[in-house]
């Protein structure tokens, strides 16, 4: 079969303005394609061809890189590694994930999205990124892991910054650089751990073991960068996500207003329609095919979760439109298979319980449209870095 060779960038200025009408035309015409940018690399944008790459970790391989291009952050496992190793830095990492847990968890959250919204209330607008998308997931990934919520900017704006700039531009060398810088502190939070274990998340890795095979030191500092990386950038790019989708139909902010039964649907439907993650990357390891087009050893593929989130044959003839009690509701946000995300359900609880309290503290929210600041890039991460909102001003819930 021909290549289909394609103009595809997703690192390209001007292609978060026609993703989704260029994930529309490759599903229709060509949904294994090729891109000559980044070093070349195929494209898969149906369900079904995304479905089949993301559950064979035999041919396709997440150990390289499994974004393109490649970043130069430290490596994140287990999103960077393949089976064996993959189920035994899972199996670490799940506890930690239950549903119990996470549980337990909630109090802080609830607390700090009250903080979040007491900071700016009063004042009757405020940047929901900075000032609640941002602080919520960062504030909350450092207390999993046994850090000082306080810090959490020391992690956040790198990640944010790096996320959102083009790779080669200063912004973006700058904020690899405040990466690599703050992988020094996960080491020295890791050596103290080490020297002196206390009773969290960090300490208790050190002390894991998976069927007999202790966890390195290495291992754990790794752990501890995917789980930074993991938790904090993709949930505050979903948030910016979901208020702009709510600023653009004020009727379904108005619906869930007078249903919040309805949030938990809503949800998942806001990750299908806007997922935070536009694709990941897998090398192939062997010759193959995929949608009866073949790709050889050592070639990348890219699987567009965003495309095939939308991709009708499984989503219907609405599947470009946003249903809020949208069922059943397949997508593909958090992956698919042996390397679905792990932080999932927190993501979920984060998501809803935001909605919950903007919806009752701030309920005639809307956004400034014409304000949005886009990300430069979303190459990775698809979120937004500013939206601006105003709302009848209210009253702190906490003193000071």
């Amino acid at each position: 079969m021909a290549m289909d060779e394609i103009d595809f960038d997703h690192h390209a200025p001007d292609f978060n303005e026609r993703k989704y009408a260029l994930y529309r035309e490759m599903r229709g015409k060509c949904p294994v394609a090729h891109s000559p940018a980044h070093d070349g690399y195929w494209l898969l944008s149906r369900y079904d061809e995304v479905f089949e790459v993301a559950r064979n970790d035999r041919v396709f391989s997440s150990a390289r890189e499994v974004v393109v291009p490649p970043t130069n952050v430290g490596r994140l496992i287990p999103l960077q590694s393949d089976p064996p190793e993959l189920e035994r830095y899972r199996s670490l990492l799940i506890p930690f994930f239950a549903p119990g847990n996470l549980k337990r968890l909630e109090p802080f959250i609830d607390d700090i999205v009250d903080r979040s919204i007491d900071g700016f209330i009063e004042r009757g607008e405020a940047d929901v990124v900075t000032e609640l998308a941002n602080p919520v997931p960062s504030s909350t990934t450092m207390a999993l892991l046994g850090l000082d919520p306080a810090d959490w900017r020391v992690f956040a704006d790198p990640i944010h910054a790096g996320s959102y700039s083009r790779p080669g531009t200063p912004e973006n060398d700058a904020a690899t650089r405040d990466i690599q810088a703050f992988s020094e502190r996960i080491v020295a939070e890791v050596d103290a751990r080490i020297a002196a274990p206390r009773d969290d998340m960090i300490s208790a890795l050190l002390a894991a073991d998976y069927r007999g095979v202790a966890t390195t030191r290495e291992e754990v500092i790794d752990l501890v960068r995917m789980v930074i990386f993991g938790g904090m950038d993709t949930v505050m790019a979903a948030f910016s996500n979901i208020f702009v989708a709510l600023g653009q139909r004020p009727d379904l902010r108005d619906r869930l207003v007078a249903d919040r039964g309805l949030i938990p649907k809503a949800v998942e439907e806001f990750l299908r329609y806007d997922a935070p993650v536009q694709g990941f990357a897998r090398t192939v390891t062997e010759d193959t095919e995929v949608g009866g087009q073949p790709i050889a050893e050592g070639e990348t593929v890219f699987m567009l979760w965003a495309s095939a989130n939308r991709d009708a044959a499984v989503f219907g003839d609405d599947a470009e439109e946003l249903v809020l009690d949208r069922t059943p509701n397949r997508h593909m946000t958090f992956g698919i298979g042996a390397h679905r995300c792990l932080g999932s359900t927190l993501a979920r609880i984060e998501l809803r319980i935001v909605l919950e309290q903007v919806l009752e503290r701030l309920p005639d929210f809307t956004v400034a449209l014409d304000g949005i600041v886009e990300a430069d890039t979303i190459g990775i991460v698809f979120g937004r870095r500013k939206v601006p909102i105003t709302f009848t001003p209210g009253r702190r819930r906490q003193a000071g």
